[in-house]
């Protein structure tokens, strides 16, 4: 999916768990974790073939991202420390900011090998286009 829908349904996702808690920023978060696993783009692999190849292969690896949210949540503590005591919600919205943009990924053409580094072989459902205005204008 495009990034705008990525960080829409991360601030979404943000919103409804710890919104009414700490306002905003579960959303500003929410947003980020969002498309954090979209970054890999960033890192060169060589050449334009593996730049295509291997994005959406570990950085959307569901296995990768549950291992990353308990970094995620330390980081957001230490810079927000007034909201350590929702640590439980802080997990829960960085978590299910990152799942949410690999299996929204996953409906896509496309592909996102999820199953990363056991199975990789994108898991690919087809039944949205990659950049959706009926998905992302209703979050």
């Amino acid at each position: 999916m495009d990034s705008l829908t990525q960080v829409t349904l991360g601030a979404a996702v943000g919103t409804a768990v710890l919104g009414r808690r700490i306002g905003y920023r579960a959303a500003l978060w929410g947003g980020i974790c969002g498309t954090l696993p979209d970054l890999d783009v960033f890192v060169p692999f060589g050449d334009p073939v593996a730049d295509f190849t291997y994005h959406r292969s570990f950085s959307h690896s569901l296995l990768v991202l549950t291992a990353l949210t308990p970094l995620l949540v330390w980081l957001i503590i230490r810079i927000h420390p007034q909201t350590a005591v929702y640590k439980r919600q802080w997990f829960w919205l960085v978590w299910l900011a990152l799942i949410t943009h690999s299996l929204l990924d996953s409906l896509t053409i496309y592909g996102t090998q999820v199953l990363w580094p056991l199975l990789d072989t994108p898991v690919g459902i087809g039944s949205i286009f990659i950049i959706d205005p009926l998905y992302t204008v209703p979050l």
